[in-house]
């Protein structure tokens, strides 16, 4: 119950961005992950010390983009790196590399199968027990992640 409800700080170092991320007391679901073993420093940074990702609610037939880490990690450089994997499956969990600038940074949760086409890095996977949680997520819904 303590991943669930926090009190998050607001990061005013956001500037205008400040006011539109989640912040105060706020109700949020830990998703637990099993992290990939070629995940990095700033992968890890990213994933877990953004305390309140949430997704907007457009896309959510696909995967659930959450943008803010995007935003903040502006201008840090995410090498792609390679992955084993033919296609990503429902609760992998990607970030964006610099293959694809304008979005590098972005973490997203994989609804649907998939293909790992190089512009995407995988962290991680949802725990099995969990995936279900993903049915029931709505739009604007704040989670983060545990390991």
């Amino acid at each position: 119950m303590k991943q669930v409800y926090v009190d998050i700080p607001k990061n005013e170092s956001l500037g205008f961005l400040a006011d539109f991320v989640p912040h105060g007391l706020t109700k949020r679901i830990p998703f637990k992950i099993h992290l990939d073993k070629g995940i990095t420093a700033l992968g890890k940074e990213i994933l877990f010390n953004y305390p309140s990702h949430s997704d907007l609610g457009d896309c959510m037939n696909y995967m659930l983009r959450l943008r803010w880490a995007r935003m903040i990690y502006k201008g840090k450089e995410i090498p792609c790196r390679p992955c084993d994997k033919a296609y990503y499956t429902r609760g992998d969990v990607v970030i964006v590399n610099d293959n694809l600038v304008h979005y590098r940074g972005e973490i997203q949760i994989v609804l649907k199968e998939m293909k790992a086409d190089g512009q995407r890095n995988l962290l991680g996977h949802i725990d099995e027990n969990e995936i279900f949680i993903l049915e029931h997520i709505k739009a604007k819904d704040v989670f983060t992640f545990v390991e």
